[in-house]
């Protein structure tokens, strides 16, 4: 949770080492980027939904939820549900096709469909999923209790 310990910061760095793209301009948010276009760290679901829909917030404000994107699409996607700034805020007023935002969100190790359909619950474990696979790959061996009881408790789900 916190953007100033290591976890957190090598976190970030997977994700842009992985081509991530902005959700608007489709840019990459890689090192050369990251300060010419203002790139921050936000979240995907965006802070103001989740505190409406009474989600817990050690979930919606973990790395888990967040990922990088530039400061004017922030402002662009506001605080309403993905379904609602994917279809109202960045396909229609941007001329972006479903396929090419679909592409956009994949390069973060999101879930397009899960975004559409509002599914928090589901968002969270398969983004954990995908960040637990992708350091396990950086570091060339796997990661334990991806199953254990207390992952099943915190997640409602086992990460393998």
């Amino acid at each position: 949770q916190s953007r100033q310990s290591a976890a957190y910061k090598g976190i970030m760095a997977l994700i842009m080492k992985n081509h991530s793209k902005d959700f608007i301009s489709g840019r990459d948010m890689d090192f050369v980027n990251f300060k010419s276009d203002n790139i921050d760290i936000h979240h995907v679901f965006p802070q103001k939904y989740c505190q409406e829909m009474k989600y817990e917030k050690n979930l919606w404000n973990s790395i888990i939820n967040k990922t990088p994107i530039s400061y004017d699409t922030n402002r662009k996607i506001g605080g309403v549900a993905p379904s609602k700034y994917i279809k109202e805020k960045i396909e229609k007023n941007n001329n972006i096709t479903s396929e090419q935002l679909d592409i956009y969100l994949e390069s973060h190790m999101l879930s397009p469909e899960l975004l559409r359909s509002d599914d928090f619950a589901g968002h969270i474990v398969y983004r954990a999923k995908k960040l637990l696979n992708a350091i396990e790959t950086a570091m060339g061996k796997s990661i334990s209790g991806r199953d254990s009881e207390e992952v099943v408790k915190s997640f409602g789900a086992s990460l393998v």
